[in-house]
């Protein structure tokens, strides 16, 4: 097991560092989109929403596997 994983420490800043960009993209998508002001753009939140999710967690998962899981 990679020795970043086996670290409290480690694995607590690379859960903070994974999840700081999510959080602030969902804030951008929320003053963008507006989703409060109708049932379409609220639609569209979730659509665009589920598209980062997919494209956010790939990028995640492939930094994992190129930088720790690397051997």
């Amino acid at each position: 097991m990679p020795p970043i994983l086996t670290n409290l420490f480690g694995l607590l800043l690379f859960a903070l560092f994974a999840v700081l960009p999510a959080w602030y993209t969902n804030r951008y998508l929320l003053k963008v989109v507006r989703p409060k002001e109708s049932l379409w753009r609220f639609v569209a939140y979730l659509i665009i929403l589920a598209a980062v999710a997919v494209v956010y967690t790939t990028v995640v998962v492939w930094l994992l596997l190129r930088t720790i899981f690397a051997e």
